[in-house]
């Protein structure tokens, strides 16, 4: 098996027309995006989340995803088994750009002859709904094609890794699919906005900052003691509460 960096250092610097689908060709594959598919369909969708991350740190770009946590029911009122989500990602620093260009590979889906084949097998190892073969096909047909909105690695996850009673409806795959798909999506969501601005250095008000709040406080509230002015202005101008150079 490939080593992670050879993969994706093989794709550096194309395009993003070139990774992945041509327009209106969804799941026509590249041959250079058959090949990033073909590697990722043989990785664990976890595995995968890693890997990106430690291709980011490569550029010297740190990110970390954010996760909650789910406590599902079921329809009866029953407690599923909780589950994590991706609700963001913090990026800092480095060359944003190059980590960009590489953490799009890992959304590479597989063609849809490889999707439909996992289907294909998935189907005869569950127990069928009654359905006409005719509806049969047409499903099967609509499952493919909406799977190549995800990454080959997590499309052949859900389809041949997970555990069905019965052929899942889309709903269910969907949103595994999107379960496993978020902290993918969620780094390069941040790497396109880029790194959040650094917080602004704060410091100590002057004394020249701190006669001129305490001469509005007294202009504004004239009824209220002097004790309570000044335990207002010591309130306001408590700890580092200022920002940039005095006078500025």
């Amino acid at each position: 098996m490939r080593q992670i960096g050879s993969v994706t250092t093989m794709f550096r610097g194309e395009q993003p027309s070139r990774i992945g689908t041509q327009a209106g060709e969804r799941g026509l594959a590249t041959p250079d995006a058959s090949q990033v598919a073909a590697w990722l369909s043989k990785q664990a969708p976890s595995d995968m989340d890693k890997a990106a991350v430690s291709r980011a740190s490569s550029h010297g770009v740190a990110l970390t995803v954010r996760y909650e946590s789910r406590y599902p029911n079921g329809p009866n009122g029953e407690y599923l088994p909780s589950y994590d989500v991706a609700v963001g990602c913090e990026v800092v620093g480095g060359n944003v750009e190059a980590a960009l260009a590489d953490l799009r590979n890992f959304l590479t889906p597989a063609p849809i002859r490889e999707i439909e084949g996992w289907l294909a097998e998935l189907s005869v190892v569950v127990a069928k709904r009654v359905d006409e073969e005719f509806s049969e096909a047409l499903r099967l047909k609509a499952y493919a094609s909406r799977l190549t909105r995800y990454p080959a690695d997590v499309a052949r996850s859900v389809l041949l890794k997970q555990t069905y009673k019965f052929f899942p409806t889309w709903d269910e795959l969907e949103k595994r699919c999107e379960a496993m798909t978020g902290p993918r999506r969620h780094m390069i969501a941040a790497l396109e906005r880029g790194p959040e601005p650094p917080e602004p250095v704060r410091r100590p008000a002057t004394e020249e900052e701190r006669a001129r709040v305490k001469a509005l406080v007294d202009e504004m509230f004239p009824m209220r003691s002097p004790e309570m002015r000044a335990a207002a202005v010591d309130e306001a101008l408590k700890g580092n509460c200022m920002v940039g150079e005095p006078n500025a």
